[in-house]
């Protein structure tokens, strides 16, 4: 092969090699940039620099749907520890009102179950969900408004020197653990239905 002939191969193959990568780069200039050639990168900048690919798990916060229940609620929290006494039902507020009025309250806790309320004499007093009482311990002296007349009649008869440090209220049946150990049950009428020793 002459000097020649060699020299003219290379040159017509860098004018091919040229040719190429021009349609090349004419081809990938069409198709950005609004071009309206076929292909399209779905990974590029669309819309005004929007991404065409969407993640589909991905949730706006203002979309989502889940709520914490022991997030703050109406500048209140109104489940969990620490709960202000102006979130419980207001039955429940009057009940501390009527029966321990001087008595500050230091701690509510309020869950699914139940509302514990605690006093800074040491009293706890759990309410229901819907805020009528069901329990009460007290270490002091306990309130004698909280039960109904005839079943502290029943209570100071049969153990007249004894004090209640605990009530328990199971519908129209009152428990009653005195400090002597016993635990009295008594009826919504003031009959004395049973009595054991609180081992």
């Amino acid at each position: 092969m002459t000097i020649k002939k060699a020299l003219f191969i290379l040159f017509v193959s860098a004018m091919l090699t040229g040719s190429l990568f021009a349609q090349y780069d004419g081809y990938y200039d069409n198709n950005q940039g609004g071009g309206q050639g076929g292909y399209q990168d779905p990974y590029g900048q669309q819309g005004g620099g929007q991404g065409g690919y969407q993640d589909p798990y991905a949730q706006p916060p203002a979309q989502q749907n889940y709520q914490d229940p022991y997030a703050q609620q109406g500048g209140q929290q109104q489940y969990g520890y620490g709960v202000q006494l102006s979130s419980i039902p207001q039955n429940a507020q009057n009940f501390i009102k009527q029966h321990f009025p001087n008595i500050k309250v230091t701690f509510i806790e309020r869950d699914w179950e139940d509302i514990e309320v605690y006093l800074e004499n040491g009293t706890q007093i759990d309410f229901f969900p819907n805020g009528d009482w069901k329990e009460v311990k007290c270490y002091g002296n306990m309130p004698a408004t909280i039960l109904p007349a005839n079943v502290m009649n029943t209570i100071k008869r049969t153990y007249p020197n004894a004090a209640i440090v605990k009530i328990e209220k199971q519908f129209t049946i009152f428990e009653i653990k005195l400090n002597n150990m016993m635990e009295l049950y008594v009826d919504n009428n003031g009959q004395l239905l049973g009595q054991k020793w609180d081992d």
